[in-house]
């Protein structure tokens, strides 16, 4: 028997455990492997070095799935990966989750969007200086120590979640304080090689991701307009929690990201920005800022 329509909507918006498991324990299995390539200091620790920045940045994915709780039917798994991740980016968990909610919630929006809080590149200078990673470095580490010294202050945490927001933030400070007195007292240089040195050499690719998802899209309400889908292989999608189809998930929030691609094909036709690529996104954006003329990017 066929599935009513909303038997087939139901099936979108299930969650599962399996599928978040899978992608995160192959994650942490390919970190613990390459930094113990690291660990060794061989020949070829510079490339380990570079990967492992890639597999910390992608570690972005699973941070914001668990922000919207879809990525695991389990409450605990999504607070504890999304825990774990923030960490690692220097992005406490409750308060990039009411951070990520209010983007969500104004979108493109010039004054409430906090993500527009920088404006987006407008020349090369400046496209060069956020690709680079410095200027969220900056913001991050303010942010981290505005936060940890109590002042909550932005309009989109609720209330009843400062106090938390502040105490995380304290509890992560214990742990960074911990890491570096330990390495400090082994002379060891893990943490240095195997996380901090890779976040710094990973950081732009993870700019230049998040650059198309709404760069040069409309300002509107309109999620079908002011996102975009960029068309990319399987091993980008895999690594990246399907966020290519950024304009479905800004649609419909609360899809589990396996199934956007589905999702996909249902309004694929009503999307107006979708890219074949990274690659040809940047090509254009770059096009743009040098000839300083609009390009048709619908």
């Amino acid at each position: 028997l066929k599935m009513s329509m909303n038997q087939q909507k139901k099936l979108h918006f299930q969650k599962t455990n399996h599928h978040a498991s899978i992608r995160i324990l192959f994650l942490m299995t390919l970190l613990i492997c390459n930094g113990y390539q690291i660990y060794l200091d061989n020949t070829y620790q510079i490339f380990f070095i570079l990967f492992q920045g890639l597999l910390l940045v992608s570690l972005f994915a699973p941070l914001h799935e668990c922000s919207h709780s879809t990525a695991f039917k389990s409450k605990f798994l999504n607070q504890a990966v999304m825990f774990f991740c923030g960490m690692v980016h220097l992005m406490p968990s409750i308060w990039f989750k009411e951070f990520h909610m209010e983007h969500h919630r104004h979108t493109q929006n010039p004054i409430m969007d906090p993500e527009l809080g920088n404006e987006r590149p407008k020349s090369i200078g400046s496209y060069l200086f956020l690709i680079s990673g410095i200027r969220i470095w900056i913001d991050l580490i303010q942010n981290f120590f505005r936060l940890f010294s109590g002042n909550v202050n932005q309009s989109y945490i609720k209330k009843c979640n400062i106090q938390k927001v502040i105490l995380e933030v304290r509890f992560l400070f214990g742990i960074y304080l911990l890491l570096f007195i330990l390495s400090f007292i082994s002379n060891n240089t893990f943490l240095l090689y195997g996380w901090i040195i890779p976040m710094i050499l990973g950081q732009p690719f993870l700019r230049l991701f998040l650059l198309a998802e709404h760069g040069f899209c409309d300002r509107t309400t309109d999620m079908t307009k002011n996102s975009r889908t960029t068309k990319t292989n399987f091993l980008v999608r895999f690594f990246v929690w399907n966020m290519n189809y950024h304009a479905e998930h800004h649609s419909r929030p609360a899809i589990p990201f396996h199934k956007l691609q589905t999702f996909h094909k249902e309004i694929g036709n009503k999307i107006k920005f979708q890219e074949s690529g990274y690659f040809n996104f940047h090509k254009k954006y770059l096009m743009q800022l040098i000839t300083q003329k609009d390009l048709h990017w619908a």
